[in-house]
């Protein structure tokens, strides 16, 4: 089929006559076979029943006479006839009786026995069998009657080879006259197959011609009137048309080119034009930008010369908003100065993990005295189901912000000004976010609209003199939100002023699953009180949790919190937090949690404690309270909503043991020292850990594996465990387990607590380590703060003072951030180490750089072995080690690799592992060097 295909028309006409007549001839000559030797055995057949009938008849007086030489010889006449072979007859009983054989044949042995049987069926079995349709021979059996009584009978066998010759060279002659009508049809099929493959070839040539040369002025003659000719008629045409068409095309190539001619030399003079307007508008924002930078520099720098001296805690605020903001003026400035990078197209967008909260309140944090200033209402709308953690670039979202708030403020006299958050669309790849911002200002003109985003412009010329400012923030804006892949625009409010609008997508499939904050709780469905006398603040409050679907009440007083609490636990409906302010007129908040754990009843609350930073108290007073967290006035709200969705981990604490101070402070008992036990098997990470640990004032011991951890526990008495899940011989889970199982045996109850501490934050891990018995969980890499929020949940930190969330130093923008050795080693995760040690922490980190080297050869090693045996479930728990050891080290691209390819034991396969291991094992070299020269780097 595929050659019939390929072949050309002359070969398919050809083939096409030759299959149909010879496939007729074919049927016709086995027609005529069939019927030959059917018609000539029907013959024989007949012609040997009428011998036989003709033998049995002059057979019958020997029979009766029993006269065995007359049967001789009436069977010897058949000798006169050639095609028969031999004759046998038979008595009355079946047994031979005389017989004849012409010469050259010789019966068999079944012949000259006995017949079974002479009655209609035997001899009629004798004759189905005695012949088949393609022997040679033709046998029949036949009755020899005297009158109604059957005396004997006959057999009579013919040589039927004559027939089949005689058949032979009838269809010899058959096939010959076949095979010449054939040669006659192939003749014929070549004489008239050309006047059908002649005007297809001349149009395939004529095709190929115009095709090679462009010539459409040629046509192709002819006088066929039938379908053929239509087609050839068709096909000239066709080059008719395309001729005219191709000189209408020529024309109209000349006059256009001609034109361009012209707009190229109209278009070159602009573009000079325009390059010079260029140029000096980017000499002016380069001199503009280099003025304000010089004081800018004055301002930081004695900012944090102010920042190193005794201030008060008023002043110390003053001078962080202060130093914040000229962060943030300066990267605005920076922005300025690239304005013609971003005309360009050359500014680029960073793709990094943030809070998205955390920005958003900076924001308002610094924005807020500036609209107090003008008596004018600051508020921020952002919905409860806004992701928490996002990638993206927060400095441009920062600036975008920062401009549209700044410009509501300036351009608003009186009223309120709302940011508002939201989602606008939502996939499994891509967040999309709409962020507004309403004021109820001078409000934008429908024709102003169209040019408002555009640069050194403003909706109304004369505002510049009233406002102020250059008309470049809504030009830069608009170009970085449409750098991030979104769209800005602007609206007029309702009643008064205008909404600035703009929306930007972010790539859920960038956020790092190891992030801290990236897992979003929800904190719908559940009940709070708060506890304040100020009516205010309590209802500002139940309208922020009201946002966020959390039903609340308030309380004016202790004694009305206290009758709510145990109200709502006798009705079988506690409430699941409290919200006390620490400044209470008849005791504090701590007195009023203590109150609230010492009842059974009502012990299940979480307590939250809100305070100003002179009423702020230890993790000990908080502790023997039973408060779980204290935020400091005023309080974020993404604060706020990370300790409600918190969810308490194990049994309930034990009812505090807490006395409410006299009239006077009075000294805090010194407690003992707690000790803590940390399983891990890794030696870097022990180090910083156990530095962490030294550094609260804890006594700390380690384990290197759970079978040791759990020795160490059955023999000592620890305040807390720090248990790590993936550890050799006994992983943590085993070990917890074991543990569980010795309290309970010893009657003791659930009473020590055991911290997980994995690099695994992705869903379930959680889950499987409280199903394991592990009371809480902690996520490495961690900080010693996070180390110590977590620890202060279950024990007792030594610490008189901790750091609240206005504490932290301010975002630097990226430019700030100190990347050395081509980014191989991050000198701020080294800095976190060092700052663990009293002494300075250069000899500790030389210590864990030490234990890291090595170790990760070992490692490395491991793992090769591993993938070579095709061992998935090693790959991924070694993987997982050297993962949160590099990023205690600062290898960040390191560590990245060693995600990856735990991702692929996760998935049970080790298909692509070999190429990963192989970059990690270059990494490390660059690691390692790096690593050492920062040592060389640091000893001179």
């Amino acid at each position: 089929m595929l050659n019939f295909e390929r072949s050309s028309i002359n070969h398919k006409l050809t083939l096409i006559s030759l299959l149909s007549t010879g496939t007729a001839l074919l049927f016709v000559f086995v027609a005529f076979a069939v019927t030959s030797m059917l018609n000539h055995r029907e013959d024989e057949g007949m012609q040997l029943s009428s011998f036989a009938g003709v033998v049995g008849t002059n057979s019958v007086d020997a029979l009766l006479f029993n006269d065995r030489n007359l049967a001789q010889n009436t069977l010897a006449a058949l000798k006169a006839k050639e095609e028969i072979a031999g004759a046998v007859l038979y008595d009355a009983k079946g047994k031979l009786f005389a017989r004849y054989w012409a010469p050259g044949h010789q019966g068999d042995a079944a012949i000259d026995a006995s017949l079974p049987g002479i009655d209609g069926a035997a001899l009629d079995d004798a004759n189905d069998g005695a012949s088949h349709f393609w022997s040679p021979r033709m046998r029949l059996y036949r009755p020899v009657m005297n009158k109604d009584v059957q005396v004997g009978v006959v057999m009579i066998e013919a040589d039927l080879t004559t027939m089949w010759l005689d058949i032979v060279k009838s269809l010899g002659v058959f096939a010959a006259a076949m095979g010449g009508s054939l040669a006659v049809s192939l003749v014929l099929a070549t004489r008239f197959k050309r006047s059908i493959a002649d005007p297809v070839a001349k149009l395939i040539a004529a095709a190929q011609k115009v095709s090679a040369s462009q010539n459409y002025t040629l046509r192709i003659a002819h006088q066929r009137s039938d379908e053929l000719g239509t087609l050839i008629d068709s096909f000239n045409d066709m080059l008719a048309q395309i001729e005219s068409r191709g000189a209408a095309l020529a024309h109209h190539r000349e006059e256009l080119e001609r034109q361009v001619s012209v707009r190229t030399e109209q278009l070159e003079k602009a573009k000079n034009a325009a390059e010079a307007a260029s140029r000096a508008k980017s000499a002016f924002l380069a001199t503009m930008s280099h003025e304000i930078r010089t004081p800018m520099n004055g301002v930081l720098g004695m900012t944090e010369m102010l920042l190193s001296t005794e201030l008060s805690e008023s002043q110390r605020n003053y001078t962080k908003l202060v130093k914040r903001s000229g962060e943030h003026l300066l990267v605005i400035i920076n922005d300025i100065l690239d304005f013609s990078k971003i005309e360009a197209g050359k500014l680029t967008i960073e793709y990094i993990n943030f809070n998205l909260w955390d920005l958003l309140e900076d924001i308002h944090t610094v924005y807020t005295p500036q609209s107090q200033a003008k008596n004018l209402a600051l508020d921020f709308d952002i919905a409860n189901d806004i992701p928490v953690a996002i990638c993206g670039d927060p400095n441009r979202l920062r600036q975008v912000m920062a401009n549209l708030l700044g410009n509501a403020i300036k351009f608003t006299e009186h009223g309120r000004i709302l940011a508002r958050v939201r989602v606008a669309s939502e996939d499994n790849q891509a967040v999309t976010l709409r962020f507004e911002v309403h004021d109820t200002g001078i409000g934008i003109s429908r024709d102003a609209r169209s040019r408002i985003f555009e640069a050194f412009s403003q909706a109304d010329d004369s505002t510049t003199r009233k406002y102020g400012g250059t008309g470049l923030g809504l030009a830069i804006s608009k170009q970085l939100v449409e750098l991030m892949g979104g769209a800005i625009g602007v609206e007029n409010a309702r009643t008064q002023g205008s909404v600035f609008w703009f929306t930007v997508p972010f790539d859920k499939r960038r956020v790092d699953p190891d992030a801290p904050g990236d897992h979003q709780h929800t904190i719908e469905g559940i009940r709070v009180l708060i506890v304040d006398e100020q009516h205010s603040s309590r209802v500002g409050l139940q309208d922020h949790l009201a946002a966020w679907q959390v039903a609340s009440d308030g309380a004016a007083s202790a004694d009305e919190a206290l009758s709510r609490l145990a109200a709502a636990a006798a009705d079988g409906r506690p409430y699941d937090a409290a919200i006390i302010d620490m400044e209470l007129t008849h005791g504090s908040g701590l007195m009023l949690a203590a109150t609230i754990k010492a009842n059974p009843a009502t012990r299940a609350t979480r307590l939250l404690v809100i305070s100003p930073e002179r009423l702020a108290a230890d993790p000990v007073q908080r502790r023997e309270a039973g408060v779980a967290y204290q935020l400091i006035k005023p309080a974020r709200a993404a604060d706020l909503f990370a300790c409600l969705a918190t969810r308490p981990r194990g049994a309930p604490a034990p009812a505090p043991q807490f006395v409410p101070p006299p009239d006077l402070p009075r000294p805090i008992a010194r407690t003992r020292v707690r000790r803590v036990l940390l399983a891990e098997d890794n030696p870097v990470n022990v180090e910083v850990a156990m530095a962490m640990l030294e550094s609260l004032g804890l006594s700390a011991e380690y384990a290197r594996n759970g079978e040791e951890a759990l020795a160490m526990v059955r023999r000592g008495d620890y305040d807390a465990v720090l248990m790590d899940c993936q550890m050799p011989v006994m992983d943590g889970f085993a070990a917890t387990s074991a543990i569980r199982r010795d309290e309970r045996e010893s009657g003791r109850g659930h009473v020590l607590p055991v911290i997980a501490i994995t690099a695994n934050a992705l869903q379930g891990d959680r889950e499987a380590c409280l199903a394991a018995g592990m009371d809480d969980y902690l996520s490495k890499p961690f900080t010693q703060q996070q180390l110590a929020a977590v620890i202060g949940r279950w024990i007792a930190l030594p610490l008189v003072a901790t750091r609240h969330h206005d504490d932290e130093p301010p975002t630097l923008p990226p430019e700030s951030v100190e990347v050395i050795h081509r980014d191989v080693i991050n000198r701020a995760a080294l800095d976190n180490i060092r700052a663990l040690s009293k002494d300075g922490g250069d000899a500790l980190v030389q210590k864990v750089i030490a234990a890291y080297v090595d170790d990760a050869p070992q490692h490395l090693r491991t793992l090769r072995r591993a993938i070579d045996v095709h061992d998935p479930a090693s790959v991924r728990k070694v993987a997982h080690s050297l993962k949160s050891a590099s990023a205690n080290v600062g290898a960040q691209k390191l560590a990245q690799l060693c995600k990856d390819l735990e991702y692929l034991g996760r998935a049970d396969t080790t298909e692509g592992a070999d190429g990963i291991l192989t970059d990690m094992e270059q990494e490390f070299q660059v690691v390692r060097s790096s690593l050492a020269a920062l040592m060389v780097e640091k000893e001179t």
